[in-house]
């Protein structure tokens, strides 16, 4: 079995699943968690009484992920599951170009991975919120498995990036001391 057909085949499997359960709670996970995700982060950076640098790396390797995930969408061309298998999307589809990489997927697991180096204590919340986005977005049909998991993969190498020491001493000296 190829690799494509594993992918459409545990992607076929999610996306009955998505089917069996709640509309609203696909919607949730799919379109509306990333949002709480990122609220409660701000939250908690705020209860630690983090400074405003604290989310410039955040922010920054959101921006990474979102425009490594850019350039690939230009390079590869996946149709979305909604129409590649015709299988019922459970959300708004109008705006949704190229299903590779999950930009959902890329920017979650960024914040997450971000997180870690700020807090590690409460880390596994994110990564965990981080996962249930990625999910929500193959139960919702307009993501295959595959796309979800190279989302997380940018997003994981563009947490890290940021957050290396050589680029962070540069960032911060270049621009950190502006602030």
């Amino acid at each position: 079995m190829t690799i494509s057909a594993l992918d459409t085949q545990a992607s076929a499997a999610l996306f009955h699943a998505g089917e069996r359960l709640p509309d609203g709670l696909v919607v949730f996970l799919a379109s509306y968690l990333i949002w709480a995700f990122g609220a409660l982060m701000l939250v908690l950076l705020w209860k630690k009484r983090a400074r405003a640098r604290s989310l410039l790396p955040l922010i920054a390797g959101s921006a990474l992920a979102y425009a490594i995930n850019a350039a690939l969408h230009l390079a590869v061309f996946r149709a979305r599951p909604f129409v590649a298998l015709e299988v019922s999307a459970i959300i708004n589809t109008a705006h949704l170009a190229s299903s590779f990489p999950s930009d959902h997927a890329a920017v979650a697991f960024s914040l997450a991975v971000g997180y870690v180096f700020l807090d590690k204590k409460n880390a596994w919340l994110f990564l965990a919120f981080a996962f249930m986005v990625s999910l929500g977005r193959v139960l919702a049909g307009v993501h295959f498995a595959g796309d979800v998991l190279a989302g997380a993969a940018v997003g994981v190498l563009a947490g890290v990036l940021v957050h290396h020491r050589p680029w962070r001493s540069w960032f911060a000296a270049t621009w950190l001391s502006r602030l």
